[in-house]
């Protein structure tokens, strides 16, 4: 069976670009799995994302408005499908391994934290005070990846390398026009520490980091309209180029990266002719979407509580991890239960610094349980 699946996909993959990721070259992972007759490597690194309790987190996850009760608007989980989709499109007409593209996609951010990239700054500043390397999304995903255990069986996400360096390279906040993999760099040494630093190192990997941008911005602009941030009307410059809806601007951006980059050897890229609009809805969504007075109204009250949970459960950890006896002092929460059951699943090594592990915890919530855990343990109720 093995063998007549092989010959399956490489005839599947024989029509590929000479540019494009093999699934047969993949160059492995970690810890080697025992071989699947029926399924690729990549394949089997999307099922793995696609089952993993982090990916199921990223339901209840922000993407740009915290906590919705709104069901129309996009969360976490939403978004990383949409990237997904987008990636593939583009992968299937440059003649690229949509299998390889899906999986990074699936997984760039299984390390957003909580509230989105609000959370993401106040855990950052937490790590400068306690002199932890910058708290990245894009390294955390990779932390996630190679550390978190699934509490049912015991492993971890142990991706391929192909899919770890895309996805802790998937950076979608910049505005390159055009990106080239990086194919002189040790595909197996990419660690954390490489976010924000490095282009991937396949040319998958870039159709990601560019579907990343196409997905959120035509969708935020949506959600913000639907979320009453935002009037239905986009400069003119972009409505004549791009379009007014969400479809239409995905359409348009996916359609240029396609036909731009169709000629263009190991890139992907957006025209000339488009990109200036491209950066000119990034630069409308940041100033009237991201700074706006909804968004920027409740960056004090995360940062208190996500500042408050933090310091928390630490006092928690330096008082029990070398002396177990003490969790006994916390049975009367449910939050404290929790805590110490992602402590026995995690196996921290002794080396591992108190506040890491602390951010790991906080940075794995969604925002209606550190929303619950911040009610639970700091607010007053009333014993009647």
């Amino acid at each position: 069976m093995l063998a007549e699946y092989q010959q399956v996909v490489i005839d599947r993959e024989k029509h590929f670009s000479k540019y494009a990721t093999k699934s047969f070259d993949c160059v492995g992972r970690m810890k080697p799995l025992p071989s699947d007759d029926h399924r690729t490597d990549f394949e089997r690194d999307y099922h793995r994302i696609l089952h993993s309790l982090p990916f199921r987190r990223l339901k209840h996850k922000t993407q740009v408005f915290f906590a919705p009760k709104n069901d129309h608007i996009c969360a976490r989980m939403e978004h990383a499908m949409h990237v997904a989709t987008i990636a593939s499109t583009i992968c299937n007409h440059l003649n690229l391994n949509t299998d390889l593209a899906e999986a990074i996609a699936l997984g760039h951010d299984l390390g957003h934290p909580p509230f989105g990239h609000t959370g993401e700054e106040v855990l950052n500043s937490i790590h400068k005070e306690y002199e932890l390397q910058d708290f990245l999304h894009e390294a955390q995903s990779l932390r996630i990846i190679d550390n978190f255990k699934d509490k049912a069986h015991n492993y971890t996400l142990n991706l391929t390398y192909e899919v770890r360096d895309g996805i802790v390279c998937h950076y979608g906040e910049g505005k390159e026009q055009s990106l080239k993999p990086d194919r002189s760099k040790n595909i197996k040494g990419v660690s954390p520490e490489c976010a924000r630093k490095q282009n991937p190192g396949t040319l998958e990997g870039c159709v990601v980091r560019m579907s990343d941008r196409i997905a959120y911005l035509g969708r935020d602009y949506e959600d913000a309209v639907e979320a009453g941030i935002l009037q239905r009307a986009l400069p003119e410059n972009i409505e004549k180029t791009l379009g007014t809806t969400n479809s239409q601007i995905v359409g348009t951006l996916i359609r240029d990266v396609i036909q731009s980059s169709k000629n263009r050897p190991d890139t992907v890229q957006f025209s000339d002719e488009l990109f200036p609009y491209y950066t000119e809805l990034a630069d409308f969504s940041i100033e009237n979407i991201y700074k706006s007075d909804k968004i920027t109204s409740q960056i004090k009250r995360i940062s208190m509580m996500l500042s408050d949970l933090f310091e928390l459960f630490l006092e928690v950890i330096d008082r029990t991890r070398h002396d177990p006896e003490k969790r006994s002092d916390y049975n009367g929460g449910n939050m404290y239960r929790v805590f110490f059951e992602f402590l026995d699943d995690m196996e921290y090594p002794e080396k591992t610094d108190n506040a890491q592990i602390i951010s790991d915890f906080i940075s794995g919530m969604t925002d209606n349980f550190a929303l619950r855990a911040f009610e639970d343990l700091f607010l007053v109720s009333s014993p009647a």
